[in-house]
């Protein structure tokens, strides 16, 4: 189960922090952080961007029906 615990707004930073806890039986409660980020900062004049992962290259786009697609 995932429980958003924490959701601030920096106003000094363009996204939002969510602090995310998972917990199973028997272990500890592990958290991450989530960072949002608004496909208008990410999209600037763009219908597509690029993303290096473990030196692989991902591109990200927005289609005609404005969804995201993810290709490697």
């Amino acid at each position: 189960m995932k429980v958003i615990t924490n959701l601030t707004a920096k106003e000094h930073m363009n996204f939002d922090v969510a602090i995310v806890a998972e917990q199973t039986p028997n272990c500890d409660i592990k958290l991450s952080r989530i960072k949002r980020l608004n496909t208008k900062q990410l999209f600037t004049d763009v219908n597509e961007v690029m993303i290096e992962h473990l030196n692989e290259t991902y591109v990200l786009r927005i289609t005609k029906q404005n969804k995201l697609i993810l290709t490697k």
